[in-house]
């Protein structure tokens, strides 16, 4: 169950019965849990917006030395701007120039009026109606501002308006995908990661793989606190398996672990050890990774220990839902090591089987492939399924053993039974998505591991990178509503971008649809359909008025999160114009990721713990950038500069080349 705490400025959320208690003026919770608890691998706190702006003004009060104040005076109005830029990438918002005027007489600009970017309402498009995927909102009618207005005895630009309130979401503090602001060059990370390449061949080269590899995990540990990883030996003493997590791996599983994808991939290295990848989706339904491994095989007890410590590495936490490829050894490892968690099978790895197997029996007009994945998708009814898959048998009168083999685990994949399964819409997804294109490019060539694990690290920073251009995206950028109405305007507030285009599409069928009662408070709902062509199935609503409950047959809700189209037809016949609170999954909320996660020793997880170095460094690169693009320009001042930076260089490592880093 879940305990909600409300205090008068915070709302905090804490997972399971536990004691909580304030710790100091950062307002962090502190939750211990009874004995008599199950074990966990991290309290989750939930923290409001609202905590997230008392915060940022809290900022501003505190750095008045960046706040453009009533009064302040500016030189130039190039000062001007550059200190209202200075301010929104400070505070987390982007800005542009609005309009000005200048005396007649001599050219001279008296006033210039800044704004917030959001400033404004995007006019009304005769064409809206024939875009089928409008863009995204960018205006809101923010109405921050920055006035300055030139003073005609001091020569100076006074500030003369100043509004510091918006009415939309802050992005991060210094975030560099503001569009406003300065870009960090795609070279600031270059060094940060040729020292790490050249650590890496080094250690390999002196230490041999193994040892390297151990060596890389330390590395690892020294710089994050929460990085935990594992070796299992062989009776030889030689390592056998070993399984890793990263901070952002133990944060992601934190809030996002409740379905979990389990995949191998070969070939990853000139070991030949299999890697093995844990994967779900965030609140963005975007890939993320839980944990790695590389393993010697693929027996039952690998992929036991490999189970068992990654549980280990997350606290015990156990998912809801794991899927896997077809894999006996796979299959009995789960049995032993989650018992309790719902094992499906990838419908993506079903498919692939299902064309291997089964395609060579396309002919004379018979469909075999067509009919096979009736049965993986279309009944909702078991005997509608053990019907077809009857008939799909008589087709092939024993000529594919293949197809027994899979009817054995149907429970795992077909739709009639799944459909009651929390899978989050995971079915169709794979491991191997998740692992970016430049990463692929090294799975099948002679790599060392470390060199592999190497590439891996990078591709993990970037699966985060594309998280954080989806919170900056989301804080930048409100999605079009089809219909303005009450229950898609609170869904807009609380649904990522993503989250609530699929609840508005369920929205807009809703409308298409009809509702007959059947009796009391349960309803038949069905899709108007003059053609009788729609793929939509009817749904069985049944609705309790006195705790505004709804249940549908179709269990989109049960198994994705996300209210149907029937259960929408449904609360909008009972004039309900607002979700239902219990409706509105937290994972699938822009709220998802304010959460503090500690471990069970009270430690805070720190998501990143490289984010001030690469900070720092992206900030000397941006300084330096624009200066040596301007002394190149010229001979003589690109040999300055370049004399002035030996001479910084020399400096710099007199002075800390013994200190430790």
């Amino acid at each position: 169950m879940q305990l909600h705490i409300w205090l008068p400025d915070f709302r905090f959320s804490v997972t399971s019965l536990c004691s909580v208690s304030v710790l100091g003026p950062n307002l962090y919770l502190c939750a211990r849990l009874p004995a008599s608890a199950s074990p966990l691998p991290s309290i989750r706190l939930s923290v409001s917006h609202e905590l997230l702006e008392r915060r940022r003004q809290a900022m501003e009060e505190q750095q008045d030395d960046f706040v453009p104040r009533l009064g302040k005076e500016f030189q130039t109005v190039d000062e001007a701007w550059s200190a209202w830029r200075d301010y929104g990438e400070r505070i987390g918002f982007g800005v542009r120039l609005s309009y000005g005027h200048k005396n007649i007489k001599d050219d001279i600009i008296t006033s210039k009026l800044f704004l917030c970017s959001c400033e404004g309402k995007r006019g009304v498009d005769k064409r809206d109606h024939l875009t089928k995927k409008p863009r995204a909102e960018t205006r809101t009618g923010c109405q921050a501002r920055l006035k300055i207005k030139l003073d005609k005895e001091t020569q100076k630009y006074k500030v003369v308006e100043f509004v510091s309130d918006h009415n939309h979401p802050l992005q991060q503090p210094t975030c560099y995908l503001i569009p406003s602001q300065p870009k960090i060059p795609e070279i600031a990370d270059i060094g940060i990661h040729l020292a790490d390449s050249l650590g890496v061949q080094k250690q390999v080269m002196k230490y041999g793989s193994a040892i390297a590899m151990m060596k890389y995990f330390e590395k690892h540990a020294l710089e994050d606190p929460s990085f935990k990883h594992f070796e299992d030996t062989s009776e030889e003493g030689e390592i056998a398996n070993v399984i890793w997590t990263h901070a952002k791996m133990i944060v992601a599983y934190a809030r996002f672990g409740d379905v979990v994808e389990f995949d191998t991939l070969f070939g990853t290295n000139n070991e030949k050890w299999a890697f093995g990848i844990f994967v779900g989706f965030n609140h963005f339904r975007e890939i993320v990774i839980f944990g790695a491994a590389l393993m010697c095989d693929q027996s039952k007890e690998s992929f036991e220990w490999v189970f068992t410590k990654f549980l280990e590495a997350h606290g015990g936490k156990k998912p809801i839902t794991i899927f896997t490829k077809q894999n006996c050894s796979m299959e009995h490892a789960l049995e032993k090591v989650m018992p309790d968690t719902r094992h499906g099978l990838c419908t993506w790895h079903i498919e692939q089987n299902c064309v291997k197997y089964l395609s060579r029996f396309n002919k004379d007009g018979i469909d075999i492939t067509g009919d096979f994945k009736a049965c993986m998708y279309r009944y909702e009814e078991e005997k509608e399924f053990e019907d077809a898959f009857n008939a799909l048998r008589g087709k092939l009168n024993g000529r594919e053993k293949w197809l027994e083999i899979i009817y054995d685990s149907r429970k795992k994949w077909a739709h009639c039974f799944m459909k009651n399964a929390y899978t989050l819409g995971i079915l169709c997804a794979q491991a191997s998505v998740s692992i970016s294109s430049n990463l692929k490019a090294y799975l099948n060539c002679k790599l060392d591991i470390c060199r592999f694990l190497e590439y891996f690290d990078r591709d993990l920073d970037e699966n985060h990178e594309r998280e954080i251009k989806s919170e900056s995206d989301m804080a930048s950028k409100l999605p079009r509503l089809k219909l303005n109405v009450p229950i898609l305007r609170e869904a807009r507030k609380l649904y990522t971008p993503k989250v609530f285009e699929l609840f508005q599409a369920e929205f807009e069928l809703s409308g298409s649809a009809y509702i007959e009662c059947l009796e009391g408070d349960t309803y038949t709902v069905a899709m108007c359909d003059i053609d009788n062509e729609t793929p939509h199935k009817s749904g069985r609503v049944v609705w309790t008025r006195e705790d505004q409950t709804v249940s549908c047959s179709c269990k989109k809700f049960e198994r994705e999160g996300i209210l149907c189209w029937h259960a929408l037809k449904v609360l909008n016949r009972e004039d309900i114009k607002v979700i239902p609170p219990r409706y509105v999954l937290n994972r699938w909320t822009k709220a998802a990721k304010d959460v503090i996660v500690v471990d069970l020793e009270g430690r805070r997880v720190i998501e990143d713990p490289l984010l001030d170095v690469r900070n720092r460094n992206a900030d000397l690169v941006r300084i330096l950038t624009p200066i040596c693009g301007k002394a190149a320009q010229n001979e003589e001042q690109s040999q300055f500069l370049r004399n002035e930076l030996l001479a910084v260089q020399q400096k710099y490592e007199e002075k800390y080349e013994n200190l430790p880093m």
